[in-house]
């Protein structure tokens, strides 16, 4: 007995010198299998497990190193150069800490600020409100084949709008990207064989809808969450026939290209149709409102009998007129008290460069009680005509309001000549101030007495009778249609002017803003060297700084 415990003692000692031996071979082994290890588990998903045991395994061996060397670890500790190495390791690990903290810290507040000059990372207040007022969760799931180049930039394009789009409604709205030669059964469940493809359903309804890409953009999105829900967008026509704008026409030099303003009442979340009423025969009922975009004929008797009707029984429109505006469109206006006629506004005061027949309306003309104009900087009305209110002041009814919008300056006068930029009154010239935008609120024409009143209620209009109440129509009128088209849009607030006016008489008060620029496309290009260079040096230039800043002060104090 006591013979094998001899020889079970002699046996352990062995094995504890080989072992003490062995320690830092086991050290080197157990530190190069922990470092693999975290490598695969950080960087590659398919390799998480393998790396997560070789973790595990150098952790072991690296103990089992400390152990049979602790005698040597104790004495080399308990040395200067000991204390100087515990004291770098602790403030490496000290420095670490606070990294991870602050990175913890702010995962978990994430404030965001777009710098950018357009604001191209920032989603349009149009779309924030229909996210806010998402009331059913909804999941994307966007099916994109990756390593296809042709579809890199769409992907990305996607996954930042849709992120934000998580983001800012709170994950009422969550996405996934999901490869459809990987996981084929994902895409069949909904149909699809074109690829990409981004799929919405509404989580309690169950209602999907696809949308192909490209093209890809936040309008787009925004349009399939309406969608989904379930929620109706109103539609704007735009009414042509009779020699207005374009609103199909995107060449930004075509004075009758009108492509933009349809484009952003697209992005306002509204449908976008054109109106023909000579072809179709009459007003389509889902018209939330009707913009005529510079006509410059005259309508046919049906047409104008459709539209006077429509007017008169609550309807809503838009007319950006042109001198000389044709005589149906002023027959049409007259009615609601508004006199337009052929005269140009001629304002030296405040004009375009040597072109004092382009009106450039600043802060002080605008009326700032209106949310149309509350927030414009400037605008450019090249070749505008007077609106004018053919009822006296003290005359005009309990049912009508009229509400302006800007106005030219007190040097400005209007004239019938179409070439001379000097005043002359005997030529029937007339000093100005004019306005040159105008919106109605009425509850009838003004030559008809009716036992109505408007009222002001909340941000709307409403009328007051002994029946109840009832929506009024709702006119805005501009005297100038080019400063909506292609060519002038793009100046400072032109557009905004417009949209806000659709805005307004569609009652979407809180669509009303200054909107973002277009979407600059900016593409950093490298070659595939710059782009290893940036990689790694993201990957290994900090930490290598602090390892060979604690180096240096390791050799400063041994």
């Amino acid at each position: 007995m006591a013979e094998q415990d001899l020889q079970r003692v002699s046996l352990w000692e062995r094995i504890k010198g080989i072992l003490s031996a062995a320690a830092l071979l086991l050290a080197i082994v157990g530190g190069v299998a922990l470092l693999g290890g975290f490598a695969l588990w950080l960087w590659a998903d398919d390799l998480r497990t393998t790396g997560t045991y070789m973790m595990i395994a150098g952790a072991v061996v690296l103990l089992i190193a400390a152990v049979f060397s602790s005698v040597n670890i104790r004495e080399a500790l308990a040395g200067q150069r000991g204390r100087f190495a515990i004291n770098a390791i602790l403030m490496v690990v000290a420095f670490t800490g606070i990294v991870v903290f602050f990175n913890f810290i702010s995962y978990h507040n994430v404030a965001r600020a777009d710098l950018t000059a357009s604001k191209q990372f920032s989603l349009a207040q149009q779309t924030t409100q229909v996210l806010d007022d998402l009331t059913e969760n909804v999941h994307a799931t966007a099916f994109f084949i990756p390593d296809r180049p042709t579809d890199e930039a769409n992907r990305q394009l996607a996954d930042d709008l849709m992120f934000e789009f998580q983001r800012r409604s709170n994950r009422t709205f969550t996405y996934e990207f999901v490869d459809p030669e990987g996981d084929p059964g994902r895409a069949e469940v909904y149909g699809l064989s074109q690829f990409p493809s981004i799929v919405f359903q509404a989580q309690d309804s169950g209602q999907a809808v696809v949308l192909s890409v490209p093209p890809l953009s936040e309008q787009d999105l925004t349009s399939m969450l309406l969608i989904v829900t379930g929620e109706q967008q109103k539609r704007v026509y735009f009414v042509t026939g009779h020699g207005e704008k374009d609103a199909i026409n995107q060449d930004p030099e075509d004075p009758q290209g009108f492509a933009f303003a349809g484009r952003g009442v697209l992005a306002d979340s509204y449908s976008v149709d054109t109106l023909n009423l000579a072809q179709v025969g009459t007003i389509p009922e889902d018209a939330a409102v009707l913009v005529f975009p510079g006509p410059s004929r005259n309508m046919s008797i049906q047409e104008f009998d459709s539209f006077d009707a429509w007017l008169r029984n609550g309807g809503r429109a838009i007319f950006l007129v042109d001198p000389p505006v044709p005589n149906s469109v002023r027959t049409l206006l007259e009615p609601w008290g508004i006199a337009l006629g052929g005269d140009t506004i001629v304002d030296p005061g405040s004009s375009l460069h040597q072109a004092l027949r382009t009106p450039l309306l600043q802060s002080g003309q605008f009326n700032r009680q209106t949310s149309i104009t509350r927030d414009l900087d400037t605008v450019l009305m090249p070749l505008s005509t007077p609106i004018e209110i053919s009822v006296e002041p003290e005359k005009v009814p309990p049912w009508v309001e009229y509400v302006p919008l800007a106005r030219s300056t007190l040097l400005s006068w209007k004239t019938s000549d179409p070439e001379s930029e000097d005043f002359n009154p005997e030529r029937g010239d007339t000093i100005g101030p004019f306005d040159v935008g105008m919106v109605v609120h009425a509850c009838g024409i003004v030559g008809e007495e009716i036992d109505t009143v408007i009222a002001v209620a909340g941000r709307s209009r409403e009328c007051i009778s002994a029946e109840g109440t009832r929506k009024p129509t709702t006119i805005a009128i501009f005297g100038d249609s080019d400063f909506a088209a292609n060519r002038y849009s793009p100046y400072s607030t032109n557009l905004d002017f417009f949209l806000n006016a659709v805005n307004y008489v569609a009652e979407d008060y809180n669509l009303i803003s200054i909107r973002p620029k277009p979407f600059a496309f900016r593409e950093l290009v490298v070659t595939s060297q710059e782009f290893d260079f940036i990689r790694f040096s993201s990957w290994f230039l900090l930490p290598a700084a602090v390892g060979l800043a604690s180096i240096a002060v390791w050799w400063r104090r041994r």
